[in-house]
């Protein structure tokens, strides 16, 4: 099922919510337009049509399918800590009495999203499948000459490392923003690079592994 932004929001707002998902700012009608209030019935309008084209909405009356839906974004919404991975993957563990699974929202294209709930586990393995960085990690090697932090400048990382695979992962705990970090490859070194910070040291896979269970909050 593919919602757009509009539709995500109007289950939110049926979810008795108007404030921002976490790493999906309210869509606005007019660039430029700060009135929320504007916006978020311009937002309802589009996103009520768009769910009624999904078929989540039949006689103006939410399917059990868009109830469901709508209670897979209030697990979302109602966590209290949230990751985004490379801005296309929003992610939001924990959500089940046994902290097991989580709420993923991902882009898949333009105002496109899919909206699931899987085991975090799942969304591990899916995510060493499928990303660059992590499919060729086991082949990096730390380059110990830089194994401790050093400072680098955001520019002169771009600069110099613009064209290599990267992973980023920020973390927001509590409506705060409280890490941001880049995983990158650079001839067969991975190296990881605090944003906030802009410190730059050399990781070894294992350590990479280590960092992505924590950050993922991933149990089995």
């Amino acid at each position: 099922m593919i919602f757009t932004l509009e539709a995500l929001y109007t289950l939110h707002i049926f979810n008795d919510y108007s404030d921002d998902l976490a790493f999906l700012p309210l869509p606005t009608a007019i660039e430029g337009n700060e009135n929320r209030k504007d916006n978020l019935l311009w937002v309802i309008e589009k996103g009520f049509e768009d769910l009624k084209e999904m078929g989540l909405i039949v006689d103006n009356r939410p399917t059990e399918e868009c109830i469901q839906y709508g209670a897979y974004l209030k697990e979302y919404h109602e966590a209290n800590y949230h990751c985004q991975i490379d801005q296309l993957l929003s992610y939001a563990p924990g959500v089940d009495e046994f902290k097991r699974m989580a709420i993923i929202i991902m882009e898949v294209g333009d105002n496109q999203f899919q909206l699931d709930r899987a085991g975090s586990a799942v969304f591990l393995a899916f995510l060493m499948e499928m990303h660059p960085v992590l499919q060729e990690v086991d082949d990096t090697i730390k380059d110990y000459i830089h194994s401790q932090w050093e400072e680098e400048a955001f520019m002169r990382l771009i600069v110099h490392h613009g064209n290599e695979e990267a992973l980023r992962i920020r973390i927001n705990e509590f409506s705060k923003d409280t890490q941001d970090i880049i995983y990158l490859t650079s001839d067969h070194h991975l190296y990881e690079y605090d944003v906030s910070k802009q410190m730059r040291r050399s990781i070894d896979s294992e350590q990479l592994k280590t960092q992505l269970i924590k950050k993922l909050k991933v149990r089995m």
